[in-house]
């Protein structure tokens, strides 16, 4: 499988993630979560702040394959965080792919789109959302989400963050590896990720990314961005470039020195993910 279709492989995710929340202390001030129905299919967590709360609310988009708490509970640890900050959120399990145990791919790009503009007409009818104060913030493949929807709908959004973040021509580079040749001729593939599961994914699912070129997304978003990456990310390092071509401002990167791709979020120990979860929260105090 191509490394960026390995996003988040995430080593035991699925064996330790349970593990890592645990040692997950409770922030100041956290809502508690209210689980809500979007449409049949697409559900979501909705937090609130108990106080302080003036309408400000940001979107989160998890990865390929993984769920609305994403590799070692990162989303939902930053759902309390801005909680605690006063900032309400929404994360989503998006159709056909949204859950960690999930072998077989359903999604496609396209669908992902759908959802997170259904995902974005939920939150606005919301009481007490301030539909000028939204945010995005994407997770690798969530970050692809994020970007493009913010291409086709350059209004949405008054900021955005993106985590280990694709860049460029994506039919091309989801169509590397064998496993994705293999889709594309005969309709489908299995592969076995090791320490994580068997993914089986679709033609569609990669034929769905022609004409997605995510550098020219980012040149008709015209809001404040932000792109944090682990200097260990297997997806390349493409920050000077991002913030070239991004037209909003603030325009702000950081490459954090040591981390991977998740940004080592099962070594708590090195510190990298707290770092991660701490500028993101910041970005938002500052930009949304």
């Amino acid at each position: 499988m191509a490394r960026f279709q390995q996003i988040v492989i995430m080593k035991t995710w699925i064996r330790l993630g349970l593990a890592m929340l645990c040692t997950w202390t409770a922030v100041i001030g956290r809502a508690a979560e209210t689980r809500v129905e979007i449409s049949p299919e697409l559900k979501g967590a909705w937090l609130v702040p108990d106080a302080g709360w003036e309408g400000r609310t940001v979107l989160l988009f998890h990865g390929m394959a993984s769920d609305m708490d994403d590799a070692g509970g990162l989303l939902k640890r930053l759902a309390e965080r801005l909680a605690a900050r006063g900032i309400a959120s929404l994360r989503i399990n998006f159709r056909g792919e949204g859950d960690a145990l999930r072998t077989d791919l359903e999604s496609t790009f396209e669908t992902r789109l759908e959802d997170a503009a259904a995902v974005l007409a939920y939150v606005r009818q919301q009481p007490g959302v301030d539909p000028r104060h939204v945010g995005v913030m994407g997770f690798s493949l969530g970050a692809s989400t994020a970007i493009e929807t913010s291409a086709r709908h350059p209004e949405w959004f008054r900021t955005m963050a993106v985590w280990s973040s694709p860049s460029g021509d994506q039919f091309t580079q989801m169509t590397l590896s064998e496993t994705a040749q293999k889709a594309l001729r005969d309709g489908e593939a299995t592969e076995e990720i090791p320490g994580w599961k068997k993914l089986t994914t679709k033609r569609a699912f990669y034929e769905s990314f022609r004409g997605i070129d995510l550098d020219v997304a980012l040149a008709k978003y015209p809001g404040a961005f932000f792109s944090l990456r682990g200097s260990e990310d297997f997806l390349p390092q493409h920050e000077a470039e991002f913030m070239r071509i991004a037209k909003g401002r603030p325009a702000e990167a950081v490459v954090i020195g040591g981390a991977s791709h998740i940004f080592n979020v099962f070594e708590p120990e090195l510190g990298l993910a707290e770092r991660a979860l701490n500028l993101t929260v910041a970005w938002f105090e500052r930009t949304l």
